[in-house]
């Protein structure tokens, strides 16, 4: 596939990467020659130096005959014309990042399609979304989301009391009936490896397993973990992510409550948010997260625009007894510092865009990776094209040389998800979710096509 993207930021960059993995033909538009000189030495892509806006600078980036365009500059109105521009060149896929509320918001007037969009990314709603994912999966080490949704990858740690500790996962399956779930990735110390039947759960494991939306309700009853949902839910922040995040909170958590550090942002907070407490202070101290009592919340989040802020409120808030803490933050360079000093869950907004721009591009029928966090495994979301060996039998039969490699996770066939058996069949047209180590990737990839 041919694609063109426009900005080369942060999430420009980190798509260009992941999609010339993936074995596209990728080129990029930068109006900023320095940065164009500094793609160029990182990556092996046509590298156009000008405006999005620039028709011509966009004709020598390939977008005539390019099969979708990416604008995903830090200006709306840009991504907008970039996406017009490549509506009147044919393109026929058009993905724009865009931020206002006026284009995009729940009561903007702007016709998009009209414009030329096939499909918005607005930075601030994919964040929250992906907060509130984790808000809703008591103890949730890491998720993700497929299909729009539809199936989730979750980790969890084993711990004292668990049903599960000491059941196989065949033992697993029955429990969970009628509902389906796999286990598809388990860490023990230093080992990590694709679990099989046979294996018991023992207090401390690392396990990942891959979950259909409509079980998630059992899988957290196996955990023993029904019940622990959010009542009390604390959000620190001075911008648009806070606010959303409150509004979307407030429909499912009881007390929700808003630190916001301006002024001027609070008073404007308070008149927009309809039974949500707004208090104006600085979260960094302890003054304030005492009056907010947040020693008795189940969640907070540094939600505000400067990353020290969001992990300096996060830490302090864990310390003063906050048993769930997320901070956003804007240096993904240092999220895994922000972990090795005790902030539970970073997320960074970048990295999430240009997850939800991959998942829209796979939902276009192209593969898609996500590596898991600290373990050498890594899930693929791969079409079957019709002659490939992965639909020539059951797959009991066909993955046999790679069950100790890999496994397929999950089958999603038209809308449907289904979490498959050994007599499965896969059929030409169906998207598999696959588990596998990074070495065993290319291989599985093979199965896949003809």
């Amino acid at each position: 596939m041919q694609i063109v993207i426009v900005g080369a930021g942060t999430v420009g960059f980190d798509l260009a990467v992941y999609l010339q993995r993936s074995g596209n033909d990728v080129s990029l538009v930068e109006r900023d020659p320095g940065r164009c000189d500094e793609i160029k030495e990182k990556l092996d892509i046509l590298v156009a130096q000008g405006s999005g806006s620039s028709p011509q600078a966009l004709r020598d980036a390939g977008i005539e005959g390019a099969d979708m365009v990416l604008a995903v500059t830090s200006v709306d109105e840009v991504n907008i014309l970039v996406c017009g521009l490549a509506q009147q060149m044919k393109v026929p896929c058009r993905i724009a990042r865009i931020r206002s509320r006026e284009f995009a918001g729940r009561r903007a007037t702007v016709d998009l399609p009209k414009l030329g969009i096939t499909r918005v990314i607005n930075p601030e709603q994919v964040i929250v979304r992906n907060i509130d994912q984790i808000a809703r999966i008591p103890d949730v080490v890491e998720v993700f989301n497929y299909h729009d949704g539809q199936v989730l990858i979750a980790r969890h740690i084993i711990k004292e009391g668990m049903p599960l500790v000491d059941h196989s996962l065949i033992d697993t399956l029955k429990m969970a009936e009628p509902h389906r779930l796999l286990a598809v990735a388990l860490k023990r110390g230093h080992e990590v490896r694709i679990p099989t039947g046979k294996d018991h759960f023992r207090i401390g494991d690392d396990f990942t397993t891959i979950i259909p939306r409509d079980s998630l309700g059992k899988y957290i009853e196996l955990l023993g973990l029904t019940g622990r949902r959010v009542n009390k839910a604390v959000v620190a922040g001075n911008g648009l992510t806070a606010v959303l995040l409150c509004e979307v909170l407030k429909t499912w958590v009881e007390d929700v409550t808003l630190v916001d550090p301006d002024a001027e942002h609070a008073r404007e907070a308070a008149e927009r948010l309809d039974g949500v407490e707004v208090i104006h202070g600085d979260p960094t101290e302890r003054d304030i997260l005492t009056e907010v009592n947040v020693a008795g919340t189940d969640l907070f989040v540094g939600a505000g625009r400067e990353t020290t802020l969001n992990v300096m409120s996060s830490l302090l808030a864990q310390s003063e007894g906050a048993p769930k803490v997320i901070a956003i933050s804007f240096e993904p360079q240092n999220n895994r510092l922000f972990q090795e000093i005790g902030v539970q869950y970073i997320l960074s907004p970048r990295q999430a865009v240009a997850h939800a721009i991959a998942d829209v591009i796979h939902g276009a029928r192209m593969s898609m990776e996500m590596q898991l966090r600290d373990i050498d495994l890594e899930s693929l979301t791969i079409f079957a094209e019709k002659g490939s060996k992965i639909t020539r039998g059951a797959l009991v039969d066909v993955w046999h040389p790679f069950r100790s490699q890999g496994i397929v996770g999950a089958v999603i066939r038209g809308d449907s998800p289904q979490i498959p058996m050994g007599d499965t069949r896969i059929e030409a047209g169906d998207e598999g979710i696959v588990v596998t180590h990074p070495k065993t990737a290319k291989k599985i990839k093979g199965l896949f096509r003809r």
